[in-house]
């Protein structure tokens, strides 16, 4: 699901947003959508974020494998492995957008970890051929990145279920290709499987589709990949098409894989934030085992 802060406020406020640079879209008539149009799209995209929400009540499980990027929030120049697992007890995530001059000592909420989970994911993707980075702590004021404390708070709003950080870096290359993420998502996938205490785990990514440059041909040849469980077009994606926040797109992938079957797109809306066409291409989708 998209995590962009487009999702958080409503299309009357978009405009306090920070406007970024002007891009010219690759679909012109994405070019001065009305308002009303804004609101249709950023409806249906809530609805669906909604329908998630109730999937994962419905489903109850023991704990959620949360897959989202950080920017330079917990993760920095010092040290940037490509997939770190964030094993620590307990974990706090703030939804404060700065636009609204909110800081992120506000508004947050704290998470239970399964740190026993994060451990065995670290141990088995070890002896299966990667080496994931871990911690214990977080650097960052707000806790976790805002790929997590979004995507949590419109789907989990109580803290119900524990949860296992799982960040990609995404933004900063070198960065992991398309094929790598998706073998890390099955190696993650069998690595849950053998985890064997018979708990249930579900994998949320967090992030994309593209933007802030809406790209309709790089969204929808993805799209159409998750449909058809086609695992190689989404191997196939560049990483030079990969950058800013559409390299977010590699979460998708990691989930892709670990559910390995056709995905059920419950909704895809370009929706441009200023007259330029600059915004984010928002998706959401749900993979049912």
């Amino acid at each position: 699901m998209s995590h962009a802060p487009q999702v958080m406020i409503d299309p009357d406020r978009w405009e306090l947003i920070n406007r970024p640079r002007a891009t010219e879209p690759l679909a012109p008539e994405l070019r001065n959508l009305s308002l009303e149009t804004k609101w249709e799209r950023w409806k249906r995209t809530r609805a669906a974020i909604d329908q998630i929400r109730e999937r994962i009540d419905e489903l109850a499980p023991d704990a959620v494998i949360v897959v989202g990027d950080d920017q330079h929030e917990n993760m920095v120049d010092d040290n940037m492995p490509p997939f770190t697992i964030f094993v620590g007890d307990e974990v706090e995530a703030s939804v404060s957008l700065r636009y609204l001059n909110e800081t992120p000592d506000q508004n947050r909420t704290r998470y239970a970890v399964d740190s026993k989970l994060g451990r065995h994911l670290i141990d088995d993707l070890m002896d299966h051929g990667f080496d994931p980075s871990y911690s214990y702590r977080t650097r960052y004021v707000g806790g976790l990145g805002h790929a997590f404390a979004r995507a949590l708070k419109l789907v989990t709003p109580d803290a119900q279920i524990p949860i296992v950080p799982l960040m990609v870096n995404t933004y900063y290359p070198p960065a992991p290709s398309a094929k790598r993420c998706a073998q890390f998502g099955e190696a993650l996938a069998m690595a849950v499987e053998r985890f064997g205490d018979g708990r249930r785990v579900a994998v949320l990514a967090s992030g994309g589709l593209s933007h802030t440059k809406i790209d309709l041909e790089i969204d929808q040849t993805f799209v159409d990949a998750i449909q058809r469980n086609d695992r190689g077009q989404m191997e196939a994606m560049r990483s030079e098409d990969l950058v800013d926040g559409t390299s977010e797109i590699r979460c998708w992938v990691v989930a892709a894989a670990a559910a390995d079957r056709p995905a059920n797109v419950l909704a895809y809306e370009p929706i441009p934030r200023v007259p330029e066409g600059n915004g984010v291409g928002m998706g959401v989708a749900e993979w049912i085992l």
